[in-house]
């Protein structure tokens, strides 16, 4: 399936979303709806097991399409279900990967927040520079940021405004991994994302770490139900 503002690929088990519009990848409406429509019909082969959201050298994304956003009320923004679209991206359940290159700020930064880990090069850079123009972080990026980083770190980058180094993402927690700028290659990127040939492990690693209850190890692993869960895992994974 083709889509105008982003392209779609398949690397083995890896689906990619790569943004591509003209307008420096910035989120209009039409590029939201690209991104959400593609990563989920990316997850209907069944052979992808894992996602990746990618921009380019200077841009993940800058964040949204300002020319949209200063001609909307509150009545208009409820009339489009702006940024609605987004919540859809939660009911993915294989994970996905943000690989930012370059500026993810505003709506970028939440974009990658919303992915379930971010690769970034070491020349990436993150802002939440809503504060600047009057305006609050719009698609959950004061939320994600106080649930990751804590609340002083997401108030210092929601009210700052500030634009912080992939080396500061990775040292507040929001970053996993960072790979040096010399070094950054996508297709190089792409070989350390999640290569297992079983979804079930991917998405049963996903349930165990999202799971809102703790989950209480038992204090041994004679366990006969941890035992019976370590062999089907293994057996899911083609080990045994």
């Amino acid at each position: 399936m083709q889509f105008k503002n982003v392209e779609t690929l398949k690397e083995k088990n890896l689906g990619i979303c790569e943004i591509k519009n003209k307008k420096k990848n910035s989120l209009d409406f039409d590029t939201i709806n690209d991104i959400v429509n593609s990563l989920k019909f990316l997850e209907t082969d069944n052979e992808i097991n894992c996602l990746a959201i990618i921009g380019n050298e200077k841009f993940f994304s800058p964040g949204a399409d300002i020319n949209q956003l200063k001609d909307l009320n509150k009545k208009k923004a409820e009339e489009k279900k702006l940024f609605n679209s987004f919540d859809k991206l939660d009911s993915i359940k294989i994970p996905v990967c943000a690989i930012v290159e370059g500026y993810a700020l505003g709506g970028g930064m939440e974009l990658a927040l919303m992915c379930d880990f971010i690769i970034a090069s070491s020349s990436a850079k993150f802002s939440q520079p809503e504060i600047n123009l009057g305006l609050i972080p719009g698609i959950g990026g004061t939320q994600r940021l106080k649930k990751y980083i804590g609340k002083y770190n997401a108030n210092f980058l929601c009210m700052s405004g500030e634009m912080i180094s992939a080396q500061e993402g990775k040292d507040f927690g929001f970053v996993s991994k960072i790979i040096e700028k010399s070094n950054f290659k996508t297709a190089l990127v792409i070989k350390r994302l999640p290569k297992t040939r079983s979804g079930k492990v991917l998405r049963g690693t996903m349930r165990k770490i999202a799971d809102k209850e703790e989950y209480k190890m038992p204090a041994t692993i004679d366990d006969p139900a941890i035992l019976d869960e370590i062999k089907e895992t293994l057996k899911t994974a083609s080990i045994l």
